[in-house]
């Protein structure tokens, strides 16, 4: 056995990959997940791989939303204090 593949890292990092691809490789095909919109009236198939990328696609929008109104909101509130203290320093 090599040298390298004795390294802890090696060892966790070859476990974990493969886990990763264990669980691509049996969700590769799923059934798709029945939602029901009206009890026995209306039901909708939707793909499992279309509800993870949705979802996926969803939250990448959502938490650029939030960054881009979270830092909006805060350097207009960093550059409030930081005019009114020079004004006082130059009078």
């Amino acid at each position: 056995m090599p040298a390298f593949a004795k390294n802890p890292k090696i060892i966790v990092g070859t476990i974990v990959v493969l886990w990763v691809i264990y669980v691509i490789w049996a969700n590769i095909q799923p059934q798709p997940v029945d939602i029901y919109l009206f009890p026995y009236f209306l039901k909708l198939q939707i793909q499992l791989s279309a509800i993870i990328l949705g979802s996926a696609i969803f939250g990448a929008i959502l938490t650029i939303a939030i960054r881009y109104f979270w830092s909006r909101r805060s350097s207009k509130n960093a550059s409030s204090p930081a005019s009114a203290a020079s004004r006082s320093t130059v009078a």
